[in-house]
This record gives structure tokens, C-alpha cells and sequence, in this order.
């Protein structure tokens, strides 16, 4: 049955939802009217132009209908929950006169302190998980502060968008896309067209430019391995419209971002960096001469003092890895629902950031000094929350010592995630009056007094980074692992590169032409896992949730 053209003042008087099924409506009637006509367009009547113009007025009059009711959600969105007094002004403007000398107070990850100067802002560079999931962040010395954005979609030339438009999000990417593709339906030619480049907003003490001086260099990697800048209303249907049920084209996408790898980043404008990873306390004191320590007959009797001579560093160079994400579409459903569309793109960024994460923390692993915990006490004790605690704690005390780090100095640490559900299941089985629950603040506790800054990630010693019967697995688990690593390194030591352009490319080639499909993302992002200081170790133990105590078995030190 023909699409009827409700009248355009009636709009008003609808849904969003209802919008959104008249929209996709009359898109699908433009196409297969548009399509049939579009064999001999000499044949058409002057009707059915006159119904393909109005059904393209009709589907502008709708887009203009949700632009003003986002606009007027924005702005109700921007006012404040309750009226401001006048009273509680002139009180606030009292209270300022009071103290005109007040300076604001920074907060460092190490504490408190106020200074005379403003506030430094630090930008976090946004991982292509926040980028697929529009969040991004400011920080101030290490907390987070503000919504601005540290990332810009940029639409491409031919897009519906002017060249260099900032986009708003994903939807105008999807739009942008629908507009670009118009032109494939019917081409015999292979065709490949930038639609989008998101930039990564790296500020000049993020990114290494070719005018940087060695000193220059030097400070900004300090600055991004430094510690301290660590964080610590309802509308009426229409009366009388006689439409078929609702349709909810909601689509439920529950691909998070959580569980990403947090490193330090910079931004790699050449394809690579090139550095030194760092010097070892031992590499100085262990090599015998230099050092000289002599009694009063040796300085008489003029003993020779040995020299330590300064060696010149070996250097690494590392390449950026390449990510690929490659997506196939179909042109209409581009054109019907690109509601879902962008909904499934912003779902396939997001799995490919968790991709990009497996790899990352693979060549950590790979780059690190592998440990394992099976000797005694280890070997006898084998429950959770001991075993861990105790094994970061060693870890911790021997880096420190290895390096010669401050008495206070915390180390990285880096876990699975599932490894807090272990130890609540260890600790709940023990003997005695106490908190059964075992909050993750308690843990973190724990892990503070020991020195040590946690991380808990996804895609490493899970089903998806290829340890079968691992949680996440397709078959649902009926136990947690009774094995378990651990990454420790200090703060600094693993420096992400990454690329600050990434391409959004649709394809339109010889083997999608004879069935009207085409590329709909093509997107390479540039990365690589870089290590600057000389150690990191991965350590590795048994585990048992077992609530056994001290008291309850017979612990053995005796050296294997």
C-alpha cells in the first residue's frame, strides 16, 4: 500500500518512536518508488515525481521536527534542578569579598597542596574504546575534571557534511555514510571514499614532533611516565492515526569498555619511536670498578683507583602495530535503519579496542621476565587472598630493591578481573567472625599497604584471550581458575604509542557491486606497547578458594 504523507503540522502531535517509524516509512517508499522509475525515468508521470518530491520534503520536515525537539531537551537539560535565589548570590558574592586572597588548591596524587599559579590541565588521550563509546576525559594533576571532548570526528568532502565539519557522533557518521554510498547504487566501477578522520587531540606534551629537541624528548617522556599524574518529558500519540503496533528499534548493545589496560600515551606521528630502555642499578654496581673503597696503607702506598667508564645505551626501535577493523553493509539497510547501523559500528570499535587490549597486554607479557611462585610457602599455602597478597607484597619488596626505588615507591600491578570474585570465595569460607563480603575497597586496601597500585583487566587469562574454561567462555564455567599471573613493574616502565589519525573508508569494489553492498568501515589504528625501563616481570601461582587458615594447616618454608 502507498506510503500516506501525513500533514507537516501534524507532527507535532507524535512520538519519537512514531517519528521514527513515519521516517523509515516514507524512506522505504522513496527507494522502491525511486528505484523503479530510475530504469527509463522518461516513463514516470508527473504524479509520482510529484509524490518522490514530496516524500523528500515530508522525510526534511521530519528531520527538522527532531532537530527542534533535541535542541529544546538541550536546553531544558541545562538548567539547574531548583532556582537560584537572589539571597543565596549576594551571599556567595559576601563570601567572596571575604577572602580575596584565597588561592586555589591543586590535588596531587600524593596529597594536597595550594599554589598562587592556575591549575594545569592534562588532557587524557582517548583510547579508541572511548572513542567508540563517546567519553572522555580532563585531568587536573591526576583527577578527573570536565566533559570535553579530546577527540574530533571530521567529516570528509561529498558527505552531506561541508569538508572539515565537526561531527556530533556516531548517527552522523552513519548519515554521512548513507549520503556518500548514494552514488554506488548502479556503478560498475570499484570506488573507495574517506567518509570520516577521527583525530586524536594530543597536546604538544603528548606527541613527539620533529623539531623536539633530545632535552625536549626527555622531559616529555617524563611527563607521560611520571606517577603522579596518575588518578588516584513524555509527548501524545497522534489522535486517529490508524498505524500498526510500535516498533522499537532500540538495539540492546552491552559492549562495554571496562577492564581496557591503562598505560601512559603518546602520540607516534612517524610510524614509530625509538629510545633506550632505561639503566638497572646492577648495570652501574655490579660491574666491579669505578667504585673504590681503601684503607689508609692502600692511599699511602698509592694504590691505583679503578674508573667506571659511561657505555652507550642500546637502543630499540618500535614500529606501531596496525589494527584493521573491516565491516561489510548493505546500501538500503544503510538507508532503512541506520539507527541500528550505528549502533552495530559503535558496538565493533569497541570490540576491536578490547582486541587491541588482548595484543597489548600480550606483548607486556611477552616483554616481561617470567616468575613462578611454586616453591614454599607458596606451595603449601594455595589458597587466595594469602597467596595473592603475599606474592604482589614479594614482588613489590624485590623490584624495589632490584632498582633501588624510594623506601615508598608503588609498583604496578596488573590482574585479571575475575581474580576479586576468587578471593571473596576464599575469604567467606574462613573460620571465625568476621566481614563476610570482602568489598573491593578492602582489597584495595590491602593492596595499598603492600605498595602496590592495581589494575584489573579483561582480555588476558579469560575465554577470549584464548585460555579455554576461562570465564567468558561460550558454556557458562562452573569454576573460576585455580591459577593465576600477575604483571608488576613501576609506574613509567610500559609507554603506549599510538597514531593520532585514524581513516573512516567505505569500499565499493568488483565483488559488492553485483549485490549492493559495500565496505561500510574500514579503519586502521596505529599502536605499540613500548617498555623504558628495565623491568617487568610476570609472576605466576596456584590458587585455591578454599578458606584455609595458618592456623588449619601446616605451612612449609623449608626451600625446595
Amino acid at each position: 500500500m502507498e506510503f500516506s504523507i501525513p500533514a507537516a503540522d501534524s507532527l507535532t502531535r507524535f512520538t519519537v518512536a512514531a517519528l521514527r517509524d513515519l521516517a523509515l516509512e516514507a524512506s522505504a517508499a522513496y527507494d522502491e518508488l525511486h528505484a523503479r522509475l530510475s530504469a527509463d525515468p522518461s516513463t514516470a508521470s508527473d504524479a509520482e515525481i510529484d509524490h518522490l518530491e514530496a516524500l523528500n520534503t515530508f522525510m526534511l520536515s521530519l528531520d527538522d521536527e527532531m532537530g527542534s525537539r533535541q535542541t529544546r531537551s538541550t536546553r531544558f537539560s541545562a538548567l539547574p534542578a531548583s532556582a537560584v535565589t537572589a539571597g543565596g548570590a549576594e551571599e556567595e558574592e559576601e563570601e567572596e569579598e571575604e577572602t580575596p586572597e584565597a588561592v586555589p588548591a591543586v590535588t596531587f596524587a600524593t596529597g594536597t597542596m595550594t599554589s598562587a599559579a592556575p591549575a594545569v590541565i592534562t588532557p587524557v588521550v582517548p583510547t579508541l574504546a572511548q572513542i567508540a563509546n563517546s567519553t572522555t576525559t580532563e585531568v587536573i594533576e591526576g583527577e578527573v575534571v570536565g566533559d570535553k571532548p579530546q577527540f574530533t570526528i571530521i567529516a570528509a568532502p561529498d558527505t552531506g557534511f561541508s569538508a572539515g565539519h565537526e561531527m556530533d557522533g556516531w548517527l552522523d557518521v552513519a548519515k554521512a555514510f548513507v549520503h556518500r554510498t548514494a552514488s554506488y547504487r548502479g556503478a560498475n566501477t570499484p570506488q573507495q571514499h574517506n567518509i570520516a578522520t577521527i583525530r586524536r587531540d594530543f597536546t604538544d606534551e603528548f606527541s613527539v614532533n620533529e623539531t623536539d629537541s633530545d632535552q625536549v624528548l626527555q622531559r616529555k617522556y617524563d611527563f607521560v611516565r611520571d606517577e603522579r599524574r596518575l588518578a588516584g518529558g513524555s509527548l501524545l500519540a497522534g489522535v486517529g492515526w490508524c498505524a500498526p503496533s510500535e516498533t522499537i528499534y532500540t538495539t540492546c548493545n552491552q559492549v562495554a569498555i571496562d577492564g581496557i589496560l591503562s598505560l601512559p600515551e603518546i602520540g607516534a606521528r612517524r610510524g614509530g619511536i625509538r629510545h633506550n630502555q632505561g639503566i638497572e642499578f646492577d648495570a652501574i654496581f655490579g660491574a666491579g670498578t669505578g667504585f673504590n673503597i681503601l684503607t689508609e696503607a692502600q692511599v699511602i702506598s698509592d694504590t691505583v683507583k679503578t674508573c667506571l667508564p659511561i657505555p652507550c645505551p642500546a637502543f630499540v626501535d618500535d614500529r606501531l602495530k596496525v589494527a584493521v577493523l573491516c565491516l561489510t553493509g548493505d546500501i538500503l539497510q544503510n538507508r532503512g535503519y541506520p539507527e541500528f547501523v550505528s549502533e552495530f559500528v559503535q558496538g565493533a570499535i569497541a570490540v576491536n579496542a578490547h582486541n587491541v587490549n588482548r595484543q597489548i597486554i600480550a606483548d607486556i607479557v611477552a616483554g616481561s621476565t617470567a616468575v613462578s611462585l611454586l616453591g614454599e610457602p607458596f606451595l603449601s599455602d594455595g589458597s587466595v587472598v594469602s597467596q595473592v597478597m603475599s606474592g604482589v607484597e614479594l614482588a613489590v619488596m624485590d623490584i624495589r630493591y632490584r632498582l633501588r626505588l624510594p623506601k615508598n615507591a608503588t609498583i604496578q600491578i596488573v590482574l585479571p578481573f575475575w581474580i576479586l570474585a576468587q578471593m571473596r570465595a576464599d575469604w567467606i569460607r574462613r573460620n571465625g567472625p568476621m566481614d563476610p563480603d570482602l568489598a573491593d575497597s578492602q582489597i584495595s586496601a590491602m593492596f595499598t599497604v603492600r605498595g602496590a597500585q592495581v589494575q584489573y583487566v579483561y582480555d588476558w587469562l579469560d575465554a577470549f584471550s584464548g585460555v579455554v574454561g576461562n570465564p567468558g567462555d561460550d558454556t557458562p564455567i562452573t569454576a573460576l581458575p585455580i591459577a593465576v599471573s600477575f604483571l608488576a613493574f613501576p609506574a613509567g616502565t610500559w609507554v603506549l604509542a599510538r597514531q593520532d589519525v585514524i581513516r573512516l573508508d567505505s569500499i565499493y569494489d568488483s565483488t559488492n557491486i553485483t549485490t549492493n553492498k559495500v565496505t561500510q568501515l574500514f579503519m586502521e589504528d596505529g599502536f605499540r606497547a613500548m617498555r623504558f625501563c628495565p623491568v617487568s616481570r610476570v609472576y605466576s601461582m596456584a590458587i585455591c578458594p578454599s578458606g584455609s587458615t595458618g592456623a588449619q594447616r601446616l605451612v612449609d618454608c623449608v626451600t625446595p
